[in-house]
């Protein structure tokens, strides 16, 4: 299995941050409601406690991550609605840093990449890809959970035309050829 152990302590941060940046990224995509946001945010938050809870998992790389994240999030004092509620927040949070959604996407951008090379520098291409795969099935279903400009939740589209485009650029920044 392939253990935080093999990476330094910065990088081994860095890979626990991609997915809250892939978040990021797709929810900066629309410029939405402040209502179709938070529900975004919600269900951002929601997907992200139920992979942590997946068993199902085959990839070593992806195990790691998740069992480290885990470990995080025993240390929090908050638990169950309360602790899901403070990630919102903290994403919130993070969403307001930006002034304009495209420093976000840059900033996410910049993020893939680094994780990129400390993938190909350190793990086999099957693993990068695997990591890659369970990034990109995140950001998916974060895509799939809120109706993008519809009108009183009437209408609109599953996955918007900046959300895809969101995706296709995680997809691409997430690179393991050398």
């Amino acid at each position: 299995m392939i253990q935080q152990q093999y990476f330094s302590d910065s990088e081994w941060a860095t890979l626990l941050q991609t997915p809250k940046q892939a978040i990021l990224m797709i929810i900066v995509a629309d410029k939405t409601d402040a209502v179709s946001l938070l529900k975004e945010m919600q269900a951002a938050v929601q997907i992200l406690a139920a992979e942590l809870q997946r068993v199902d998992v085959s990839s070593d790389l992806v195990k790691s991550v998740i069992a480290s994240l885990k470990e995080i999030a025993t240390q929090e004092t908050l638990q169950g609605e309360q602790l899901l509620l403070k990630q919102q927040f903290e994403l919130l949070g993070m969403v307001q840093t930006f002034n304009i959604a495209s420093d976000a996407e840059k900033q996410a951008i910049a993020h893939f990449n680094q994780v990129s090379s400390i993938l190909m520098a350190k793990v086999p291409v099957v693993q990068a890809e695997e990591f890659k795969q369970w990034i990109l099935a995140i950001a998916t279903q974060v895509v799939k959970a809120v109706k993008e400009e519809g009108l009183f939740g009437l209408g609109g589209e599953r996955v918007s035309r900046q959300e895809s485009g969101a995706l296709s650029s995680i997809d691409k920044a997430l690179h393991f050829k050398p």
